[in-house]
């Protein structure tokens, strides 16, 4: 080899390391970039909805409509009324009695509490989505994130479809109607955004423990699920009530397909679940027993559409309105559900919380609070924050002939969700009814 080819070799194998060096440089950089641009919308986000639920907890002019009057009692420890047996969220709220007066302590838990719930979603979507990135041998950067940040927030912002003021949908009236569509974001409610975290975390581990449970056990996994469900369930049950039961049917068709071999593994998952149930049985043993206070009947009944069609005249199309882009989704990615454990199990427990509310209801004064509903709206979260996933995997794939069809109906339906949901959001932020009219 001769000097002056030693040296172009050299020189060239500088450059290269340079060359490393500089995109390691730069891949910090943007690090700490996305970093910081996800915490301004964070802090954003959090001054947005703090302000909605301080002005829910003292009832600002008397028009912004919540369930934070009962809370805030419940947290005083006076009476409110109602039977609050999941106590979590007001243990937290307590804590800020020391510092601040009981309307903000209840809307600074609730504020922090959702807010988890974005920051939970975050990692979880980078963790997905990088490992589809890396397949397709795309490099995660400063854009990528970025996008997928976004997305998150979008997450928390997608609605209902409903029609314009004055105006019908297929003949019915659902000018910002919320009873009887339902929205995967209900922001009137101080519990259901409070267990939002736990609930993400119980998700996913979840997911995480259903691929291998048959084969490989884990028990500081299973442990920590089980202990993330006992918090969730004494935080707000009504996710407990559908993850359970699509737990129970997975597990069960599992076990008689492998013809009970894999029965000791099943059992000892099985275990992790009873604290919760016991939980539901200490909750929900003098709710559902036994004359109220008003001397009337209590305890769960069942007739289909009941309670449902106090406030939705169509409840097809209440669902599908309710629904309309994951249905889309779901229509384009029908075969994932065989591969995508994740997106199969939200699919599971939207249906268990829409046949849930479908077909039971409380008896009593309970009854058109419609209280089935709030699992079917756990469920939607879920298949929301799933089908977005799916969708930007679609997105990646779009030299595929196929793929690239999927791709318009897909982002046309988020985008007129998302518009939807950012819409009411400003109108419930402003101090218009939640919905309940």
């Amino acid at each position: 080899m001769t000097e002056d080819m030693s040296v172009f070799i050299e020189k060239g194998e500088e450059k290269q390391r340079m060359k490393k060096y500089k995109w390691r440089y730069w891949e910090k950089e943007d690090g700490i970039a996305a970093r910081m641009f996800f915490i301004l919308l964070l802090a954003g986000y959090a001054a947005l909805t703090f302000f909605l639920f301080y002005r829910q907890a003292v009832e600002y002019q008397g028009i912004y409509y919540s369930d934070m009057k009962a809370y805030i009692l419940e947290t005083q420890g006076r009476d409110s009324g109602y039977s609050f047996p999941y106590p979590l969220f007001f243990w937290l709220s307590k804590v800020w009695l020391f510092f601040l007066q009981p309307e903000t302590a209840v809307a600074l838990t609730t504020m922090l509490l959702n807010l988890a719930g974005v920051v939970i979603l975050k990692y979880y979507f980078n963790k997905d989505l990088k490992v589809s990135f890396k397949e397709k041998q795309i490099k995660w950067n400063i854009w990528l994130d970025g996008v997928v940040t976004l997305l998150v927030f979008a997450v928390f912002f997608l609605s209902m479809l409903y029609s314009p003021r004055g105006t019908t949908f297929l003949g019915f009236d659902y000018t910002y109607r919320l009873m009887g569509i339902y929205t995967p974001n209900p922001y009137w409610n101080a519990t259901y955004l409070a267990v939002r975290p736990l609930t993400i975390v119980c998700f996913y581990l979840g997911i995480r423990i259903l691929g291998r449970y048959e084969k490989e056990f884990r028990f500081g996994e299973c442990l920590a699920f089980g202990a993330v469900l006992l918090a969730a369930t004494m935080t707000k049950p009504s996710f407990t009530f559908i993850l359970v039961p699509a737990f129970g049917l997975v597990m069960l068709y599992r076990l008689l397909r492998s013809r009970f071999q894999n029965w000791k593994n099943t059992f000892l998952f099985g275990c992790f679940f009873l604290p919760t149930g016991a939980a539901l049985l200490y909750q929900f043993f003098g709710v559902f027993s036994g004359p109220n206070a008003l001397g009337e009947e209590t305890g769960i009944g069942f007739e289909i559409g009941k309670a449902w069609h106090m406030y939705s005249g169509n409840i097809p199309l209440s669902i599908f309105m309710g629904l309309a882009f994951p249905l889309c989704v779901l229509l384009f990615n029908i075969k994932e559900l065989r591969k995508d454990g994740g997106y199969r199990l939200a699919w599971q427990m939207t249906l268990v919380g829409l046949l849930t509310f479908l077909c039971f209801y409380e008896k009593g004064f309970r009854f058109p609070h419609m209280n089935f509903s709030w699992g079917y709206m756990h469920g939607m979260f879920f298949v929301y924050g799933i089908s977005v996933c799916r969708m930007v995997k679609n997105t990646i794939e779009w030299k595929h002939r196929g793929r690239r069809l999927f791709l318009i109906p897909e982002w046309g339906a988020f985008a007129v969700h998302l518009v939807c949901g950012v819409n009411y959001f400003i109108y419930i932020l402003q101090g218009n009814n939640t919905g309940w009219f």
